[in-house]
């Protein structure tokens, strides 16, 4: 019939356990990338998937490596390119928010990452202030 599976439920869980191991290992490959390359690997990852239960853990992937990336960042005082990362950070995040229908332990730790780049946002962008501030001329009249 139109609309209904033609496989057993079995053999459908056996196939999604089964692309799941591939996004895994995907990911796991990517490791080695700079983060740059990382973040792109995974997009153009992203554009080949037609399947979207899987596309959350690669978003949390996504998230996960922008943050670091402006926690690195933010370490070493590059405060625009923190700025930028944590900036970049909040779409895998309504990525993962659409996919998950809010809900899951994928959604759950998207919530962690997006409350961590809150905070260091806020941080990042209150010590830019800090270091542009230093850099104008003061007068006195």
């Amino acid at each position: 019939m139109i609309g209904q599976r033609c496989q057993s439920t079995e053999w459908a869980d056996k196939l999604d356990d089964s692309f799941g191991m591939c996004v895994k290992d995907s990911i796991e490959l990517a490791e080695n990338l700079s983060y740059r390359s990382r973040i792109e690997m995974l997009e153009n990852y992203l554009q080949v998937m037609c399947e979207d239960s899987q596309k959350p853990a690669v978003f949390l992937q996504m998230a996960t490596v922008l943050n670091d990336a402006g926690i690195n960042a933010l370490a070493t005082k590059d405060f625009l390119t923190a700025l930028q990362a944590f900036h970049d950070c909040y779409r895998p995040i309504q990525e993962i928010r659409r996919l998950t229908g809010e809900t899951g332990n994928i959604y759950n730790e998207a919530l962690v990452i997006e409350n961590d780049v809150a905070f260091h946002m806020a941080t990042a962008s209150g010590l830019q202030a800090i270091k542009a501030g230093k850099h104008v001329p003061v007068r006195l009249h």
